[in-house]
């Protein structure tokens, strides 16, 4: 399984104007967790064998269970929205988070499965916090002349308060993150739209059409 480099394609290069905020998140000094490096690890060994099957059908349904069972969408759909997450209405939510998450896996089903065949190797952690960690990862064995071959494939994990439960929060590639573009994206949907319930409403609309209905 290869990095995210089709995070490139299905997110707005306008990440790289967020790097002073990427970069924090791995720059900061801390001790490497390595349960988090085996919780990452456990996932990508999961991915594996799911992404060699041939059936693009199976292949996504694989892809989904694993997104289902290991990232922690409503999380996610709620960062995404920055500010507006607190104007959103009990109506608007119950349409936007299951939205979200077909949106999310999507992409997720989409990067991955463009690159399967590939294995990924957790190479170290940063802990930003007791609950709050970063897990990079590489391509083990990358073929001659890989483009990605030194790409640093990061995931973020949240320890929930309380518990050794682990769940991924954001993925990304050398420092361009997925949640936090889709924040950027969302959020400026949301305002170009007149803001608070118009604004969200319109989120809505975007994201039935990025989902296909």
């Amino acid at each position: 399984m290869q990095p995210f480099p089709p995070l490139y394609r299905s997110i707005n290069r306008a990440a790289i104007g967020l790097a002073g905020m990427t970069l924090a998140l791995t720059a900061q000094p801390a001790f490497a967790d390595q349960n988090a490096e085996t919780f990452v690890q456990t996932i990508l060994d999961e991915a594996e064998p799911a992404l060699s099957v041939s059936d693009r059908d199976q292949m996504f349904d694989a892809i989904e269970d694993i997104v289902d069972k290991h990232v922690d969408m409503r999380r996610i759909g709620r960062f995404v929205l920055g500010q507006y997450a607190r104007q959103m209405t009990d109506t608007q939510a119950d349409v936007y988070y299951p939205l979200f998450k077909r949106y999310a896996t999507q992409i997720y089903q989409n990067t991955l499965s463009d690159y399967a065949g590939q294995t990924l190797k957790v190479t170290g952690s940063v802990d930003r916090s007791e609950r709050d960690i970063i897990v990079n990862s590489k391509l083990e064995n990358p073929e001659p002349g890989d483009p990605f071959a030194n790409a640093v494939i990061h995931w973020r994990v949240y320890r929930a308060r309380d518990s050794k439960e682990m769940t991924v929060v954001d993925a990304g590639a050398d420092n361009v993150w997925l949640a936090i573009e889709q924040r950027s994206q969302f959020t400026s949907i949301i305002a170009n739209n007149g803001g608070r319930e118009k604004g969200i409403d319109a989120l809505i609309v975007e994201l039935k059409k990025r989902v296909g209905g």
